[in-house]
């Protein structure tokens, strides 16, 4: 029993040191710029491929392994200058949310650009020599490499913590981070600090991923991992804290290392019980830090999404005739192309649901694929096991599903009013999600459910097992569905949401409960984004873990995005472009991460209205310059003066 234990502690403090190596350049970039990096798991990825690539299966030496390490830190490092040039240094004076998308985004490009790159195969490396043994003491067999990992963790504590408590250069940073302003008064370049800043966060990343090679397989796949614990270290230590990250991350290895040896069957699940009851009892967390969080979009006075009733008669007559084009689609399309338009719909449906929550109230979430695969999931069991369960009490079935558990989430995590805790959560929701569906027989594991039914509308005598017909309630479903979501989100439901985004605290002396208000948004998003996945599960006849992955919470992201967050049709407008350009690069490998990465930077960094956006400056614009450029009469004969034209 003593010897489990003393290995249970061991595996505990080396998981938590490979956390805490990430946990460490997250937590830096937080203190200093109050930027949660997204990315940070990707460039930890590229650093432990830039260290394959240069060990190219060799067994080194001890220093010769280091050496290579340190290259890989460097040249992320070289990475997170390019980055802070031409992405973070551009979005340090916007909304926070837009901040944290586009570093989810510079995640999925890195993503991509690994498997281009590098492949999607599988690369193991051989530990250094004098590490590849393990060590002997008695009866117990420790990893030397481990033991490396530890004591690697430890020394880069030990630098972080002297470096910024003790020297000149950690105050500095430090004055940075308070007050920018008054740093640059003084003479300080503030620019060159913040990059530096960045650069050393990076270097961090790369180095772990150096560092930690040798411990797992290289995959494309290997930052989400260490990224979501990342940041289950600092939200568990304190936002900006170096030692809280450093607690956090063993707190994490042990809860791990318990879970391993009391609940065998259900691996990982404990380390997020213990993230929620920390959300919900501290969400400081254990070391509070005195720098103050981002503000939300309404508390910086971002313009709130206002409806121009001018151009409503507009869209509604583009919106009638597109609706009868989709429509005739089953009359000339074939098989592909229906497909893609019926999916099109669906995923329109879910990026509405998303900006509900961003679009309307100013909050984020990064794991709304779960609400997604929670009513795919409902909907393909009740199919497939009682058919005779009425369809339409399926998909509300679905939307008292997802909206119970957007209220447990938002009770943890909008109880303090802050979106990063609800970044942060709605991730770990996610992954928990994924976790308990690939723990399920039930639910098919990895394998997912597959030969999905199509439902049969008893009472109206329809059979809608033909794509054709289940197509054609799909449209007609998202239309009644989006009509009604209009219809609340004009009224006083949405005038309340838009008054919490504008200004929270203006809406609370007026009485307005903003916490209610928030979790009634989660919750109503939710709820359609169950009913989304409800409705997508027959129509793909089958559900896998694909449906909670992070590419599948990027989608409604990009949609919503890409169409216009501060419109209500800009999510359908960017569903339908995106399908578009998704079918067109289908085939390539990598090349569909690239993609949505980078569309959605170029969105955030040149269009943050997105094309509904681009659309009504160009008609303002226009309309500016017919009023400017109005044509004049001609003077009359009798030599009145002239007049302008009405």
């Amino acid at each position: 029993m003593a010897t489990q234990l003393i290995f249970a502690i061991f595996n505990a403090l080396s998981m938590g040191m490979a956390i805490f190596m990430v946990a460490a350049g997250i937590t830096l970039i937080f203190g200093l710029l109050k930027i949660l990096n997204m990315a940070q798991g990707a460039f930890f990825m590229i650093g432990a491929y830039i260290a394959f690539s240069l060990i190219d299966h060799q067994q080194l030496s001890l220093l010769a392994f280091i050496g290579v390490a340190l290259l890989a830190g460097l040249g992320v490092a070289v990475l997170g200058l390019l980055t802070d040039r031409l992405i973070l240094s551009r979005l340090r004076h916007v909304d926070y949310h837009y901040m944290l998308i586009a570093t989810f985004a510079l995640m999925m490009v890195c993503q991509g650009a690994v498997k281009l790159i590098w492949g999607v195969n599988f690369f193991s490396v051989m530990p250094p020599l004098v590490l590849d043994q393990p060590l002997q003491i008695g009866t117990l067999f420790l990893s030397r490499y481990s033991l490396f990992v530890i004591a690697a963790g430890l020394v880069i504590y030990v630098i972080l913590e002297v470096a910024i408590h003790r020297l000149w250069l950690g105050k500095l940073m430090q004055s940075l981070a308070s007050n920018p302003w008054m740093s640059g008064l003084l003479g300080i370049n503030v620019s060159l600090g913040l990059t530096f800043s960045v650069m050393f966060a990076f270097f961090l990343a790369g180095l772990a991923g150096g560092l930690m090679l040798p411990l797992q397989s290289l995959s494309p796949q290997l930052g989400d991992a260490y990224l979501l614990y990342g940041f289950f270290a600092i939200i568990i230590g304190g936002l900006g804290n170096v030692r809280g990250a450093l607690l956090g991350s063993i707190l994490l290895g042990l809860v791990n290392s318990l879970n391993t040896i009391l609940l065998p069957e259900w691996p990982g699940i404990a380390i997020y019980v213990v993230l929620a009851v920390f959300l919900f009892f501290r969400p400081e967390g254990l070391f509070p830090s005195l720098a103050s969080q981002p503000q939300s979009a309404g508390e910086q006075g971002s313009s709130a999404m206002v409806g121009n009733k001018a151009h409503r008669p507009a869209w509604m007559v583009a919106g009638a005739l597109v609706v009868v084009l989709a429509a005739s689609l089953p009359l000339w399309a074939n098989g592909g192309l229906l497909y893609v338009a019926g999916s099109a719909i669906v995923y329109g449906l879910f990026a509405l649901s998303w900006n509900i929550l961003f679009g309307y109230t100013g909050l984020a979430s990064f794991g709304h694929s779960a609400f997604f695969a929670i009513g795919a999931y409902f909907t393909g069991v009740l199919l497939r096991d009682w058919p005779q369960i009425p369809f339409l009490l399926v998909l509300l079935g679905c939307a008292v599903f997802g909206a119970v558990v957007a209220c447990l989430v938002g009770a943890l995590a909008l109880r303090r009013l802050a979106g990063i805790f609800l970044a942060v959560l709605t991730i770990a929701l996610a992954e928990v999600t994924r976790l308990l569906i690939s723990y399920s027989d039930f639910l098919g594991r990895e394998d997912g459910l597959v030969g999905i039914p199509r439902p049969k509308l008893a009472w109206l005598g329809f059979d809608l097992d033909s794509s054709a017909a289940y197509y054609w309630f799909l449209l007609a479903a998202v239309v009644l569905l989006v009509a009604v979501l209009w219809w609340v989100l004009h009224g006083r439901f949405g005038r309340l949401l838009l008054i919490t985004r504008q200004d929270p605290e203006r809406a609370a002396f007026l009485g307005v409960n903003v916490t209610r208000v928030r979790t009634a948004s989660f919750m109503l998003s939710g709820a359609v984004a169950a009913v989304a996945g409800g409705l997508y599960a027959p129509w793909a006849r089958i559900v896998t873990l694909e449906q909670v992955s992070f590419l599948a919470s990027t989608q409604p992201v990009l949609n919503a995005m890409l169409g216009g967050v501060h419109s209500f049709w800009g999510p359908m407008v960017g569903a339908v472009i995106f399908a578009v350009l998704e079918y067109g690069t289908r085939t390539f490998v990598g090349l569909s991460e690239i993609m949505v990465g980078a569309l959605l930077l170029l969105i955030i960094l040149a269009a943050p209205n997105g094309v509904v956006g681009l659309w009504r400056a160009w008609a303002s614009r226009a309309r500016t310059y017919r009023a400017t450029h109005r044509p004049r009469e001609t003077e009359p004969e009798s030599g009145e003066p002239l007049r302008e034209s009405r």
